[in-house]
């Protein structure tokens, strides 16, 4: 049933039948079509495949149970595979040499991150990610070494960086092998941690320490996340 639904929706999606396919974007801001929403779908494809390769045993001697696995599992990597092209197609934008986040205002925005880390459309090294991360930085990141949201982000007024985009930032760098940007990006949020070790949703961009909403669930397991990879790193 979940296949069912998401299949018809990238058909749609694909086909241009957008009218009834909109939904906002993980900051629940934009109502559109977004290039994080494609790449969640296309995790939860992955997903679908890994767990079929899971329980594929237990069916081995059930031939119709097999046929079926297998067709559905060709629908999935076909669908996968229409994403990715349906992706580079439609949110490469070739001036800005970057993917941008949807078409309506074509904002370079740090979700981007996501269709590597975690749904893993793209890879660390292709070279369009490459690019789009090298526009992140020319565009999201401050003086401070911190990550902005997206471009003109001004949430409550302010100009400030969030954990979020640090620890998403790190998971990157540690994908594409750059160990050192990793810990910066993971160093600046633990420096912008409160007195009790607290994390907040942003971080004050004169000050460095946190602001807006501090013990922000988000950010705590984020930074768990990512200080759990750099520990199997060895990298602290």
């Amino acid at each position: 049933m979940q296949f069912g639904f998401l299949e018809k929706y990238v058909e749609d999606v694909i086909e241009g039948k957008n009218e009834f396919q909109l939904s906002y974007d993980l900051w629940e801001e934009f109502e559109g079509v977004s290039l994080y929403s494609i790449a969640s779908i296309f995790g939860a494809y992955d997903a679908m495949l890994k767990i079929y390769k899971e329980v594929k045993d237990l069916y081995q001697n059930n031939r119709l149970k097999m046929e079926a696995i297998n067709k559905h599992k060709k629908a999935i990597e076909k669908g996968m595979l229409d994403l990715k092209e349906y992706s580079l197609k439609t949110f490469y934008d070739e001036e800005k040499r970057s993917y941008v986040r949807n078409n309506e205002d074509k904002k370079i925005d740090i979700s981007l991150i996501g269709t590597v880390i975690p749904f893993g459309m793209f890879t660390a090294k292709e070279k369009n990610i490459q690019n789009t991360v090298e526009r992140i930085n020319m565009t999201l990141r401050t003086y401070t070494g911190g990550y902005i949201r997206y471009e003109e982000d001004r949430y409550v007024g302010g100009y400030n960086p969030w954990p979020i985009a640090n620890l998403w930032m790190a998971c990157y760098y540690l994908e594409a092998g750059d160990k050192k940007k990793a810990v910066e990006s993971f160093n600046f949020v633990t420096k912008s941690a409160s007195e009790h070790g607290l994390l907040g949703e942003q971080v004050n961009n004169d000050s460095l320490k946190p602001a807006w909403i501090i013990g922000l669930t988000w950010s705590h397991a984020m930074y768990i996340i990512v200080l759990e990879k750099l520990l199997n790193e060895g990298l602290i």
